[in-house]
């Protein structure tokens, strides 16, 4: 972490916008089964470049793998689609599982996401709130997860 007060007020800003977009997609994954544009292609730009700028390029692969597994079952089945949100939501956190984490990171966390969905049938107002089965929730929270753990044992923090 920068040791100026400059460098952690911008830390400080990038986690706090971090979490806010956190916040605002699980809110509107859980209320409207829609996770908007707005929110997931230019997280999907930020990763890519975050990518680049820190020397991890082939991070960009785990993003377009999430983004593929999210859309190549629709294909066979429009049962099996995934939200358009959903895919747009896995090339950004993709990106980041596999370049914080990678390849094992990946898997864990594509894993754990659907795990996490999965339990969310629990909940009775998840269950009782519309068409479909908000998959953002459970994508983040295992993205953050990962992220969390990694710089924690990295001594980032």
């Amino acid at each position: 972490m920068a040791g100026s007060g400059t460098g952690l007020l911008l830390w400080l800003f990038l986690w706090g916008g971090l979490g806010v977009w956190t916040v605002a997609l699980v809110v509107t994954d859980l209320r409207s089964r829609r996770l908007p544009d707005v929110l997931t292609v230019p997280a999907a730009v930020f990763a890519a470049v975050w990518a680049v700028v820190t020397g991890v390029p082939v991070a960009v692969l785990g993003g377009v793998g999430w983004f593929l597994l999210s859309v190549l079952p629709g294909l066979l089945s429009r049962r099996l689609a995934a939200g358009g949100g959903d895919a747009k939501l896995a090339l950004s956190l993709g990106t980041v599982a596999a370049g914080v984490g990678g390849v094992f990171g990946w898997l864990l966390v594509v894993g754990a996401a659907s795990a996490v969905t999965v339990l969310l049938v629990l909940v009775p107002a998840v269950r009782s709130g519309g068409e479909g089965l908000p998959h953002g929730p459970g994508m983040l929270l295992a993205t953050w997860a990962l992220v969390v753990i990694t710089i924690t044992n990295a001594g980032g923090w």
